[in-house]
């Protein structure tokens, strides 16, 4: 899939032991090219291909990631914990979590 083009990638980072909610919608349209690149090439990185909710059965208190990735062929969504995330995909959610802020679910 990366022939396609990343068009919007939205993440949620929800949980953790207070509970903290942050989020960021980045849209490749309204983003400089260097940091399109950037985001392409972790996502290409990544691994994530398919769909999924992946998490962790064994602990509390863990944070969650939900990360949808929007490309001009399709929609990967997934959901992976703490525990969960593979270690291809941890400079995404690090990058993700740099860029995110603060937002109350709604």
């Amino acid at each position: 899939m990366k022939s396609d083009v990343i068009v919007r990638v939205r993440f949620l980072q929800t949980g953790g032991f207070v509970g903290a909610v942050r989020a960021v919608d980045l849209e490749s349209a309204r983003m400089l090219p260097d940091d399109v690149r950037e985001m392409t090439d972790l996502v290409d990185a990544s691994g994530i291909v398919v769909s999924g909710e992946y998490l962790s059965t064994a602990k509390r208190d863990l944070r969650l990631y939900e990360i949808h990735v929007d490309r001009e062929g399709g929609t990967i969504s997934v959901t992976f914990d703490d525990e969960t995330v593979p270690e291809p995909a941890r400079p995404l959610v690090s990058f993700l979590r740099r860029n995110a802020k603060p937002r109350t679910l709604e």
